[in-house]
């Protein structure tokens, strides 16, 4: 899908708004990170780190990754002048060989739901690597994904297992398009 590659997010990175950015700080991830995360906190698809500063303002320590170098630039951009800063990484979310972990938390505000098959098989895999036994990865998909893959609690459950236990989904209208927040936990091995 031509609309899933990095040049296609920075070509909508470079214009001043995006469909996607964020103002507000959804409150499932204010949830999230009010838990504490002592390994610090991983957010894929990060893009300009609006939800990444957050976790640091707060803080924790926090890694945003996303495959756009431009969306990368600007994030770190935004907070130069900050005190405490997250680490920016330019990585694809299929492959994070650049991180080991453990992290306590993980989270992913519309970049699951680009993904294809494959590459949610993948990206299952990092995740289950980097996230700590017993840690929550929280994730926001839309229920018509852009990659043409119905996601319902079922599809996600199905996806994460066995690795995952997909402990809540709610439904929600973020960004007034149907859409879920799933918490998945780490199963222990």
């Amino acid at each position: 899908m031509s609309s899933t590659t990095s040049a296609y997010f920075d070509r909508a990175y470079r214009r001043p708004l995006t469909l996607w950015g964020d103002i507000r700080i959804p409150p499932e991830i204010a949830a999230l990170v009010r838990r504490g995360a002592p390994n610090g906190v991983l957010d894929l698809g990060c893009g300009v780190g609006r939800f990444s500063r957050y976790v640091a303002q707060q803080g924790l320590r926090v890694t945003g990754v996303d495959f756009s170098p431009v969306a990368i630039a600007k994030a770190r951009a935004r907070v130069a002048a900050d005190e405490v800063r997250p680490d920016f990484l330019v990585g694809d979310v299929t492959k994070l060989d650049a991180l080991t972990g453990p992290f306590d938390l993980s989270f992913d505000v519309g970049c699951f739901h680009c993904l294809d098959a494959t590459q949610q098989g993948l990206y299952v895999s990092e995740i289950s690597r980097l996230l700590a036994p017993g840690g929550t990865h929280l994730i926001w998909a839309l229920d018509a994904a852009p990659a043409g893959i119905p996601l319902d609690a079922a599809a996600v459950e199905t996806t994460f297992a066995p690795r995952f236990e997909l402990r809540d989904a709610k439904a929600s209208r973020r960004r007034l398009l149907r859409s879920h927040w799933y918490w998945l936990v780490r199963s222990a091995e």
